[in-house]
């Protein structure tokens, strides 16, 4: 299975990302489930996806997600995260899964206002990201991207 994290300030970028996404690993006909633990929860319709509240899956909720996702039996699972994730802490959480029968990608939306108002965020943001986009992001390309990796 392909774990794709989505990460970064803007809620709207990520929710047009995950669309992207969804519309790419349609075509490929595989299976996809979603694990929201954004600020604000998605309003899909015709996905299965889960819930995430009450913490950040970084470190309140790590403990909730790992047999989430050793449990999961689809081809893709999308892991919108809050804004509130520690870069570093997320990837030390993702990392651990390398190696095993979760292949891990971590995609960051590193927008204008986060560089320009918090330099240090959007430079971890795009340290422990494997793959960093900045803005204008064009969400077509960076879902492609992130499928080829």
């Amino acid at each position: 299975m392909r774990l794709i994290a989505i990460t970064g300030m803007r809620h709207d970028a990520k929710v047009r990302l995950i669309q992207s996404l969804i519309a790419s690993i349609n075509l490929q006909d595989a299976s996809l489930t979603l694990l929201d633990n954004g600020d604000e929860p998605l309003k899909l319709d015709a996905i299965t996806r889960q819930r995430l509240a009450g913490g950040c899956v970084c470190c309140s909720l790590a403990a909730a997600l790992i047999p989430i996702v050793w449990r999961l039996e689809t081809d893709y699972a999308l892991l919108l995260v809050s804004a509130s994730a520690d870069p570093e802490t997320l990837a030390r959480l993702l990392d651990s899964w390398q190696g095993t029968q979760v292949e891990v990608r971590t995609l960051a939306l590193i927008d204008a206002y986060t560089h320009a108002h918090f330099p240090y965020l959007a430079q971890r943001l795009g340290f422990y990201a494997t793959h960093p986009c900045h803005e204008p992001f064009d969400f077509a390309e960076v879902a492609d991207a992130a499928l080829r990796i």
